[in-house]
């Protein structure tokens, strides 16, 4: 059985500010001229990529304080979190690995 711990508050917020940023990105009007124009409000993959590593920083930082604090009985969560942490940075490790094979890809098509 799975035990899923409380999700923290800036956690949640930055997931509904990418989820915002997102609905917008769907509402971008094309323009006429130039379908380049239309994702240039997107956010790139590398700064996703570096979001999530910051923000994979920061939630590893919150669960070292908390494991360290000899006053907290229960590590049970931050233990758990530490795995969704490493889980996270692993993920964007990933998109900074396939963002640069893309582009490398991209650089030997038109050199």
């Amino acid at each position: 059985m799975w035990i899923v711990p409380p999700l923290d508050r800036e956690f949640v917020i930055s997931l509904r500010m990418a989820k915002a940023a997102l609905l917008a990105a769907d509402r971008t009007p094309m323009s006429p001229t130039s379908p380049i124009a239309a994702s240039a409000g997107l956010p790139s993959a590398q700064s996703s990529a570096l979001g999530a590593l910051a923000t994979s920083s920061r939630r590893l930082s919150q669960d070292a304080q908390q494991i360290a604090n000899p006053d907290n009985q229960n590590v049970t969560a931050p233990l758990l979190d530490l795995s969704q942490a490493k889980l996270l940075t692993q993920a964007g490790a990933a998109i900074i690995r396939t963002s640069n094979q893309m582009l490398g890809t991209l650089l030997d098509m038109f050199a």
